[in-house]
């Protein structure tokens, strides 16, 4: 039941900040998802220890009213959600993926939700963000990232910028070394901005990935890039 409520919420979601037709194109794929699935991806690999990040004064959201929520368990959520920083309804297995261990990092402006950032430190919670096909290295203090989402109301306001920043504040206290993330290729976005904008010189995606399922067969193939610091080689 919680998983229908929160696939509604979040078709309303999606209708309400950015229309019909991104709706039903995302509705299609997500129903045609359960027979054939294909995905090409980017991968990262971050060195992060001893990173110095910049003062964050430079990376604050450029709007006025926003407030940052860390929420590590379903407890706290509610907690928030009392006082108006509701988010579960709008993000698919978000119950789950708090209850796995994964923490969320909510930014608002107002009460209205205006980015999401997903963040893990083991393994069930890595899972549970969907990134079980690939190694993430935790007893090498990696991390995995994964889950960004920014409202197009609010975007090039430098809040996706602001929320990257305060998940590698967050590694950083926790002794993570490497931080692990997978991007969609087609999704340009997090890749331009996965650095706080170039203040920081990260070396690009390290490989490519592919998730491939046909009913309930499933493969992930991953190849090297032969030009690491580049997101493609030609």
């Amino acid at each position: 039941m919680n998983r229908l409520k929160s696939l509604f919420g979040g078709a309303k979601q999606i209708y309400r900040t950015e229309g019909l037709v991104p709706l039903l194109k995302r509705g299609f794929s997500f129903a045609s998802s359960f027979m054939f699935k294909r995905q090409d991806y980017y991968l990262y690999r971050d060195p992060i220890q001893g990173l110095r990040l910049p003062n964050e004064v430079d990376v604050l959201p450029r709007v006025d009213d926003w407030v940052l929520k860390v929420v590590t368990s379903n407890r706290e959520a509610d907690e928030f959600e009392a006082d108006g920083f509701e988010f579960r309804s709008k993000v698919i297995n978000a119950r789950e993926r708090l209850d796995r261990g994964a923490t969320a990092f909510c930014i608002y402006v107002g009460r209205e939700l205006a980015h999401i950032g997903w963040l893990a430190l083991t393994e069930e919670a890595v899972d549970s963000l969907g990134g079980g096909s690939f190694e993430v290295r935790l007893a090498d203090h990696e991390a995995y990232s994964s889950g960004m989402w920014t409202n197009p109301k609010y975007r090039r306001l430098g809040i996706h910028k602001y929320g990257y920043f305060k998940r590698l504040e967050f590694m950083l206290a926790n002794g993570v070394r490497t931080e692990r993330s997978v991007v969609d290729r087609g999704n340009a976005a997090p890749q331009q901005s996965n650095a706080l904008g170039g203040m920081l010189a990260f070396p690009g995606p390290q490989a490519e990935g592919r998730y491939l399922r046909i009913l309930w067969w499933k493969s992930w193939k991953e190849k090297p890039l032969e030009h690491p610091d580049g997101v493609s080689p030609g």
